[in-house]
């Protein structure tokens, strides 16, 4: 069955300076640039449609079928290296920022990045303010991160912003229910899986697939391409880790990956 998969990045280096510049806690998931360009190739060496993210906001449309390219947090490498890329290949990709990372925390976009960003046809979505994980706030402040993010990139980028990924993948039914009223219809997660041509992208949130630094092409391809063999695998170690933020809590095992990771506790 044909299907379309999701691809989760997020930041891209040029050189070592670049890669040791991005947060420690962020690095497992950096990808050099040659690697992102080299991924894109293939992708389009195999005939693997890659489609516009827009695509995603019809209602009642069939699921297209192939893969959409997205990036997480809003690092400036989204509009210095990977803008680039996808203009050389005539590809769109869809970027979510967190709305207070933008323009004050170094290594990330400005809005002028972001609004350069949607004048070569890319998207942008929302990654809530502060990147605090949307399921462990109370409902107030669950309620004012994504409706603030969402004012906040509606204003600065003067488009509609229907899009919006969870930080860290973590949500519940109050986050689901909060970022619809906040303005939100297409919900990304990080769960494990493609899409059939029945899905409905406005249900639920739609599963993506994370390339991390270490991630080989091949890999990336059988992503791009839902082998099913490979995503059963994923989802397996996927598993594993779910269950055990679970049984321990986000804080808890966030603090653990932090420590694995030899870096001071905070937010990837």
């Amino acid at each position: 069955m044909k299907r379309l998969s999701l691809l989760m990045y997020h930041g891209l280096y040029a050189s070592e300076a670049q890669r040791l510049a991005i947060d420690p806690i962020d690095r497992p998931y950096a990808v050099s640039a040659e690697a992102f360009a080299r991924q894109l190739d293939l992708m389009l060496a195999a005939k693997i449609p890659v489609i516009h993210p827009r695509a995603l906001e019809g209602v009642g449309e069939a699921m297209p079928t192939g893969v959409v390219l997205t990036f997480d947090d809003g690092h400036a490498s989204n509009a210095e290296l990977a803008l680039p890329l996808l203009r050389q290949r005539g590809l769109s990709a869809l970027f979510f920022v967190t709305t207070d990372f933008i323009g004050q925390r170094p290594g990330f976009c400005t809005w002028d990045q972001l609004r350069e960003l949607t004048k070569n046809d890319m998207v942008v979505g929302g990654h809530g303010q502060t990147h605090r994980f949307l399921s462990d706030l109370p409902d107030d402040a669950l309620r004012a991160e994504l409706q603030r993010s969402h004012d906040r990139l509606t204003q600065e980028l003067q488009t509609e912003v229907r899009q919006m990924s969870f930080p860290g993948g973590r949500y519940d039914d109050r986050s689901l229910r909060v970022a619809r009223e906040a303005g939100y219809a297409v919900l990304h997660g990080s769960d494990i899986g493609a899409l059939g041509p029945q899905a409905t992208p406005h249900e639920g949130t739609l599963p993506r697939l994370a390339i991390r630094a270490g991630t080989p092409d091949a890999t990336v391809l059988a992503y791009a391409q839902a082998d099913a063999a490979t995503l059963f695998r994923a989802r397996t170690f996927s598993q594993a880790k779910t269950l055990a933020k679970r049984l321990i809590g986000n804080a808890r095992y966030h603090q653990l990956y932090a420590r694995v990771k030899g870096v001071p506790h905070q937010q990837p």
